[in-house]
């Protein structure tokens, strides 16, 4: 292939870059460096000009009249109450903070006298806590004592709602009634035996 002005323009990056990187003209202005042409309906609304401005400056050619609010919209924010004074918003922060030291201080005598009272709390847990061992029922204390037994057979904590728990249970249970049974009526002989000696 002769050499050639085109083909040289051809090879060069300008030719790649513009003609296949398929960028649109108004990004390809953007990356040279250039301001784009006002093309779209949403450019030409104020946020956008504003943003417009803060981007490229003067050489944007924007209207800096057009940019500022109008007296209806300062009065409006005014109603609000958007914006307020350094002063009056350095006053309330101070305040605040007034009030959450006070609230703590509060809060941290509270603790101290709580850390003072907290020996004799214990105390008259720990004792509730005792007295309610105390009394418990018999009927817990000897169910208690079943299941000690059940774990003690398995080898193992089994789960009080297994089956194979339940009729454990029972079997200990009818063991007991027998041996109480057994109990009586040797009682019963030992008094027949005591009337007749």
């Amino acid at each position: 292939m002769p050499f050639s002005i085109f083909t040289t323009f051809r090879n060069s990056a300008f030719y790649y870059h513009h003609h296949f990187c398929r960028l649109r003209p108004r990004h390809r202005i953007l990356i040279e460096g250039g301001i784009p042409p006002v093309e779209f309906e949403w450019e030409k609304k104020r946020t956008a000009r504003r943003q417009r401005f803060g981007q490229f400056g003067l050489a944007s050619g924007v209207n800096l009249e057009e940019l500022w609010p109008t007296v209806e919209e300062i009065e409006e924010e005014e109603a609000i109450g958007m914006y307020r004074e350094l002063q009056a918003v350095l006053q309330e922060h101070k305040q605040l903070v007034a009030e959450r030291k006070k609230a703590e201080a509060a809060r941290d005598k509270e603790i101290q006298a709580n850390i003072k009272k907290y020996p004799a709390i214990l105390k008259k847990y720990e004792a509730s806590q005792i007295k309610a061992e105390k009394e418990k029922d018999e009927k817990e204390l000897t169910l208690e004592r079943r299941i000690r037994e059940i774990h003690e057979y398995f080898g193992y904590w089994l789960d009080p709602k297994d089956p194979r728990f339940g009729v454990m249970l029972q079997q200990k249970e009818a063991e007991e009634k027998k041996a109480e049974k057994m109990a009586k009526r040797a009682e019963k002989e030992k008094k027949k035996f005591a009337d007749i000696v």
